[in-house]
């Protein structure tokens, strides 16, 4: 199956690295394309074959709105679309996991997750983060925008719950999906939790004022992630097994590598070794 995942992002540069390294570093990138919906002033470029970016500055809209543009934007023979939230960290397994639990289901998500803060300290808890979510895309194409108006993300999420059409797995310690939390930048959730059409237009014109950072040149360098897996085994080491942290440790060391068409930025002091 393919697997096309959606990335939109405003101001954010440093984060979307991050984000793009995690996509490079999947193991099933091979059935895996990216799309970078880039609604800055300041357009993204990056060139290469798994990677598309869409400049589009449009006014603010809601976030079922921003969404629905990303759907209409993805890849037309994806059989799965994947929300990649762009301040969150998707560890090499993730889209393997995707693919290896949706079955024949609409919608799959892992049942608990990691939740980091500061991307220091970590705990893993069952949560409906929309970043975790795969779609089959005919499904998610289908979707209505006009149900459950004051709900701030794309109302797909409460109409699968409501009709039972998700499926999770409980993949305990190999959990594959970080949701981060002050990493110094703003979070759109942050400003409310539900409201109008036009209260959640407003919050997205607020966030993103205050969404600054941005590259002159607008090229896209996947990040070095060395320091960020670091952080990942140190945080989570004594709440998983040594078995699965030794799994995890061999996951993040396989993804490291970039693909040699891609520059990486430099290479951390440090290499990821087990510990004693």
């Amino acid at each position: 199956m393919k697997i096309d995942c959606l990335m939109g992002t405003y101001g954010r540069h440093s984060l979307a690295c991050e984000a793009l390294a995690c996509f490079l570093q999947q193991s099933a990138i091979s059935n895996a394309t990216l799309l970078i919906y880039n609604q800055h002033p300041v357009r993204l470029r990056i060139d290469h074959p798994k990677v598309r970016v869409v400049n589009e500055a449009a006014p603010p809209g809601s976030l079922r709105h921003i969404r629905k543009r990303m759907h209409d934007l993805a890849d037309p023979s994806a059989d799965l679309i994947h929300w990649w939230d762009d301040d969150d960290l998707y560890l090499p397994w993730h889209l393997r996991d995707c693919l290896d639990h949706i079955g024949t289901n609409e919608a799959w998500k892992p049942t608990s997750s990691w939740i980091s803060m500061a991307n220091v300290t970590y705990a893993r808890q069952s949560n409906m983060f929309e970043g975790s979510w795969v779609f089959r895309a005919d499904y998610l194409r289908a979707a209505s925008l006009d149900t459950h108006p004051t709900y701030t993300d794309h109302p797909v999420i409460w109409q699968t719950l409501d009709a039972g059409k998700l499926r999770t797995t409980e993949l305990q310690g190999r959990a594959s999906y970080i949701y981060r939390w002050a990493t110094g930048t703003q979070h759109l959730s942050g400003y409310a939790a539900s409201g109008s059409e036009e209260m959640q237009r407003r919050h997205v014109e607020l966030w993103r004022r205050h969404s600054n950072d941005v590259a002159a040149d607008g090229r896209l360098v996947p990040a070095d992630m060395t320091p960020r897996w670091k952080q990942y085994l140190d945080g989570i080491k004594k709440q998983v097994t040594p078995a699965e942290w030794e799994l995890n440790r061999q996951g993040v060391q396989r993804g490291m590598p970039m693909p040699v068409h891609v520059a990486a930025r430099p290479a951390s002091r440090w290499t990821l070794r087990s510990s004693k």
